[in-house]
């Protein structure tokens, strides 16, 4: 079923035979046998076991742009990794990596160690895992991430934010960015799109990453008509990014849908975000540019998939030299 050694070490003992999760935010108290919410994670004796340790769901190499990340070190080449697993109970009924393969044959392995080696062979100036909840998988996020650090590739994830704090902090040292997966900004929405136990704690999980850790934030919010696109929670989303994360941080906002009433949704979603403050908004258009808020000057190009920097000495503008908040150094 499992290797012996694939051991969770993010974990607290509560009786015998009993072992709590630390990775995501169910914290799931496992007996010997029994199978966590994710699916990934299965109690034994001495511990909880994790079936997904060093199986991966896919692997691709490409510019840092295709994972929502538009001021993380633009123009760059990543390695993408992801795994098996969502916290979410949504993605776990829909999510295209949500059960291992039952053939052995398909479930693909690879060591951290051979990842980050990956990443040097291939040139590439960071790593990012993109596919599955990266809480799912922490263990080998983990390894993964300070093995890049190592070498001094620059790491990211993609998550939907479900991490503990416990697993946040211990990640917080090697992390230099995260796509944030916000599906709304209240219990209805989240009901329909997520499926946590308290999503709120996603909020303060993005905020600690930030102001405690010095990760560069981006946030992504998919549309739905009808589910999340309502006027006041739109609002509240937007004033929490405003006034949490900061007015420039990037806010890309995507038609969870192909209906009509969603892209009009969409796009009355990104003119309020521009009402109430927000400097840098994005959509699902190709050739979209990054500006200057202080003076305009054109930033970042995007054109034909193809992303330069144009307006930029260090992360300053070259225009009227503010600083802009693009990332391009992994020195913290």
């Amino acid at each position: 079923m499992t290797d012996a050694h694939n051991l969770a070490d993010l974990v607290i003992a509560r009786e015998e035979h009993q072992t709590t999760c630390q990775a995501c935010q169910w914290r799931c108290t496992l007996t010997p046998g029994e199978t966590g919410r994710c699916q990934m994670r299965i109690g034994v004796e001495g511990g909880i076991a994790m079936l997904n340790y060093e199986r991966i769901a896919g692997a691709a190499l490409g510019p840092i742009e295709d994972y929502r990340l538009w001021h993380f070190f633009p123009d760059t080449m990543t390695l993408a990794l992801g795994g098996w697993g969502y916290a979410t109970l949504v993605d776990q009924e829909r999510g295209l990596y949500a059960t291992l393969p039952e053939d052995p044959a398909q479930q693909r392995r690879l060591d951290p160690e051979r990842a980050a080696n990956v990443a040097l062979e291939r040139l590439c100036r960071g790593v990012i895992w993109a596919f599955g909840e990266p809480a799912v998988n922490f263990e080998y996020v983990r390894n993964l991430l300070q093995l890049c650090r190592a070498t001094s590739r620059y790491t990211a994830l993609v998550t939907t934010g479900a991490f503990t704090i416990e697993a946040l902090d211990a990640l917080g040292h090697y992390l230099d960015g995260m796509s944030l997966d916000l599906r709304g900004f209240s219990d209805e929405s989240y009901a329909r799109l997520g499926g946590l136990p308290a999503w709120r704690e996603i909020l303060g999980i993005a905020e600690r990453a930030q102001q405690r850790w010095q990760c560069h934030l981006e946030v992504t919010t998919r549309i739905h008509h009808g589910v999340n696109d309502n006027p006041d929670e739109l609002q509240a989303l937007i004033d929490w990014i405003r006034d949490t994360l900061g007015a420039a941080t990037p806010w890309h906002i995507l038609p969870g849908d192909t209906g009509s009433a969603t892209a009009a949704s969409t796009m009355r979603a990104r003119r309020l975000g521009h009402e109430r403050g927000l400097f840098h908004i994005y959509g699902l258009e190709p050739d979209q540019e990054t500006l200057c808020p202080h003076c305009e000057q054109t930033l970042i190009t995007r054109t034909n998939g193809s992303t330069r920097i144009v307006g930029l000495d260090g992360t300053a503008c070259t225009g009227c030299g503010q600083e802009t908040g693009i990332r391009r150094s992994i020195f913290k």
